[in-house]
């Protein structure tokens, strides 16, 4: 029965990330503790199945992707969680916490005010790898990565399935060394690699195929209110729960 649950709230989570770009791991992580599945094991299946998804998006959209700014992201993301982890040690993760949270709602409600009706606007390389920066420190300190670069690109004003390209780039090459520190460490539940991950991946390969179904429909101003929506929902989350 936990196995269920926890498929169902994959799914659910994967329509979401599959539909905006991003959140997967914010809606998947609090539903599949509430039914009963232990952090590590969650931990690990979120991981995962954002690698998985991430990059079958890619490929699709790989006529969308950015790629020396989803390069810039990725690359900057890596010194940036080097300095989180850093932190962690000095810091508590605590006040992190609501720091990243609150400033997270700051400015996805100031995304509310910037008109969006122009062109796409480029993004300089030293943007980018600034908010990679930015997002790999996030992660490690907060898990709070996705805000920073999806802040960006809605700022340069994309059209959706760029933006979900380019955020299926970032999140394909955090996803990967994530899984990659865990298995140097012997953190990865080997309880949860046979037969549940094969039917995780397929509930959210399932749910993704439904999200980008739905994004593709989605008209431009909707879809930038949806993103800027999940911002401001994800730091709130992250400042009250610190």
């Amino acid at each position: 029965m936990t196995l269920v649950l926890g498929c169902a709230c994959v799914a659910f989570a994967s329509l979401v990330g599959g539909a905006t770009g991003f959140g997967t791991a914010l809606v998947a992580s609090p539903l599949m503790l509430l039914v009963g599945i232990s952090v590590p094991e969650a931990v690990f299946v979120i991981l995962a199945v954002g690698l998985v998804t991430r990059c079958a998006v890619m490929i699709q959209l790989r006529a969308h992707v950015g790629w020396q700014r989803v390069g810039l992201l990725a690359l900057g993301s890596l010194p940036g969680a080097w300095a989180g982890a850093a932190v962690l040690q000095v810091v508590s993760v605590h006040y992190l916490k609501i720091a990243a949270g609150v400033l997270a709602v700051i400015c996805g409600l100031s995304m509310l005010l910037v008109s969006n009706h122009g062109e796409p606007r480029s993004v300089s390389p030293a943007a980018a790898a600034a908010t990679g920066a930015v997002g790999g420190f996030l992660s490690t300190t907060t898990a709070l990565n996705g805000p920073p670069p999806a802040l960006l690109l809605t700022r340069a004003g994309v059209p959706p399935l760029v933006f979900i390209a380019d955020m299926a780039g970032y999140f394909t090459v955090v996803s990967a060394v994530s899984l990659i520190i865990l298995g140097v460490r012997g953190q990865i539940p080997h309880s949860i690699l046979w037969p549940a991950l094969p039917i995780y991946l397929a509930a959210a390969l399932l749910g993704t195929g439904a999200g980008l179904w739905i994004a593709r429909r989605l008209p431009a101003r909707a879809f930038r209110l949806a993103v800027i929506g999940l911002v401001v929902v994800a730091g709130a989350l992250t400042a009250l729960t610190a």
